[in-house]
């Protein structure tokens, strides 16, 4: 089974409808998904993204570290083939010391922020708290 077959499967899925039925509701939501094993979380996220109810809204994942940030973010953009679809990292190569500017990463928020202002596309953001506490 290839990946477009088992993306198709979440999207499809009674769940992600459930999901995505929540995320549409005029109040914020806040929903926490627990007990995903491996790439799970990517085919999920992908399944929200491509469903026909929220083809309008934008998603910002939060995840608990960088580099979890990271894998989730490449895992999203190879099941979903998405162009709307950033990593927002920290703006610093460390955590402990905040003089020194990873200046990859500032080009990566830079993009980010300034696509995510634009109209047109829905977009999906993926960081980490470090990265928002900016």
């Amino acid at each position: 089974m290839n990946n477009e077959a088992l993306t198709g499967l979440y999207v499809n899925s009674p769940r992600i409808f459930r999901i995505a039925d929540r995320l549409t509701l005029s109040r914020p939501q806040k929903i926490f998904l627990r007990n995903l094993q491996g790439s799970s979380p990517a085919f999920v996220i992908s399944g929200i993204f491509n469903n026909s109810i929220t083809s309008q809204l934008n998603h910002l994942v939060i995840c608990e570290d960088g580099e979890s940030a990271a894998y989730l973010h490449n895992s999203i953009e190879n099941l979903t083939e998405g162009l709307d679809i950033f990593y927002f990292p920290s703006s610093f190569k460390n955590n402990r010391n905040y003089r020194i500017l990873n200046s990859s990463h500032v080009m990566l928020r830079t993009e980010a922020l300034t696509k995510w202002g634009m109209g047109g596309n829905k977009k999906l953001l993926v960081t980490y708290p470090e990265a928002l506490f900016e």
